[in-house]
């Protein structure tokens, strides 16, 4: 039995605090380079160490071949490898119901998960996510609220 982590990355992994500080220091547009921030990076690793979970990837960086190539080097850099990626499959625009489907696909293997993403469009699962600000991306704070989920700790869901 493992323990999940529904990955989105725009919003998670970079955020706008981000994408300003490397426009003003560094002149690179973080959007259009497919860059990540390391900090969110080394709080997502923290996150799957403490809870021993495998990341099942939901963002659109999935379809696009060169953004998923860029994305993987950058989290192997840090030690993190993808389990699986989400295909689209429901017709309608909630992420939430590809989640349910991809758990009924792969039923029994899973103690519990969690949903780092800056949407709410989660459906059934409002009490697995753990709504992130994409102006801040990946914070400590969003870290222990997952890590509260995974464990099994936060009876009432999360904010």
């Amino acid at each position: 039995m493992m323990n999940l982590i529904f990955l989105d990355v725009d919003g998670v992994l970079n955020s706008q605090k981000f994408a300003d500080k490397m426009l003003r220091e560094d002149n690179v547009d973080v959007f259009s380079e497919d860059l990540l921030d390391d900090h969110a990076i080394r709080l997502l690793k923290v996150l799957i160490d403490k809870t021993d979970s495998y990341v099942v990837l939901t963002s659109t960086w999935r379809k696009h071949l060169e953004s998923f190539n860029r994305l993987c080097q950058q989290l192997r850099k840090h030690g993190i490898t993808l389990y699986a990626t989400i295909d689209r499959i429901s017709t309608n625009e909630h992420r939430g119901d590809d989640i349910t489907n991809w758990l009924k696909e792969n039923h029994g293997n899973f103690m519990n998960y969690v949903i780092l993403d800056d949407d709410s469009d989660m459906t059934i699962h409002m009490e697995h996510l753990v709504k992130t600000s994409f102006d801040e991306g990946l914070t400590r704070a969003d870290v222990d609220k997952a890590i509260e989920i995974l464990k099994g700790e936060k009876k009432d869901g999360v904010d």
